[in-house]
């Protein structure tokens, strides 16, 4: 186990994790600086690209802050490397800890565990970046072509017929996120109060703020921050 510890947080990994954590950066600022010359070439006003950047940096807290502990827990079994850099390329910290369980599962040993060695190692290695192969290959393939799809169907359908599919596949995705999350083998009240208070928070926060435009925009970021805390915060009162 000595030995397997000194592998997973050797030199040769940070540089190897760190060269991903670069391509990440590169791609975030290329990102970035294209959508500002779209936004330019769609005349945005500055003052909405700065209030949606904004919007989306506090709302982004909220998910970030929940990684914290998932972070811990992966970091203990694949060491810090490869947890800083799976986290920055995908972050789904969840998915990450179950496919290595899956595939430590398949040979036979506990992750971190007795017998948890360099096989094992490499085994939920090659886990990990193969569970995520589809969807990057997907997007890979078909994301440079998903405009022209809408073109084509707004042109053969009713454009507020496709709008509204489009919203409706958005309300899909998300609820079926959020049902996943609160509804798993054993059902978790206090998932269930997170949600709901985070639900209640938004609404009341868009009720008596709704002329704040700043207050809106930051909206969603201080739900999730409130259903958070406050569910951790009953849970502490409840324990006691």
């Amino acid at each position: 186990m000595e030995n397997i510890q000194s592998i997973m947080n050797s030199p040769a990994l940070w540089i190897v994790s760190g060269a991903m954590v670069l391509v990440i950066l590169i791609q975030a600022a290329w990102f970035f600086k294209a959508a500002l010359k779209e936004a330019k070439r769609l005349e945005i006003p500055s003052t909405d690209i700065k209030n949606g950047m904004r919007s989306a940096m506090i709302t982004a807290v909220g998910p970030s802050l929940a990684l914290v502990i998932v972070l811990i827990s992966i970091i203990t079994i694949v060491g810090a490397p490869t947890t800083w850099m799976r986290l920055n390329d995908i972050g789904a910290g969840r998915t990450e800890i179950s496919v290595i369980t899956l595939a430590c599962e398949l040979i036979g040993v506990t992750p971190n565990g007795e017998g948890f060695g360099v096989d094992a190692f490499s085994i939920s290695l090659w886990a990990m970046a193969l569970n995520n192969f589809g969807w990057l290959l997907v997007a890979l393939l078909f994301t440079g072509k998903m405009s022209s799809v809408v073109v084509k169907l707004n042109s053969k359908y009713d454009p507020k017929w496709v709008k509204t599919l489009m919203n409706g596949t958005t309300f899909g995705i998300f609820g079926y996120l959020f049902i996943n999350s609160i509804w798993k083998k054993t059902i978790n009240p206090y998932f269930i109060v997170a949600a709901a208070i985070s639900a209640v928070s938004m609404v009341l926060i868009n009720k008596f703020f709704a002329k704040n435009k700043r207050m809106q925009e930051l909206s969603i970021g201080l739900a999730l921050l409130i259903g958070m805390f406050a569910t951790t915060g009953i849970q502490y009162l409840i324990g006691q």
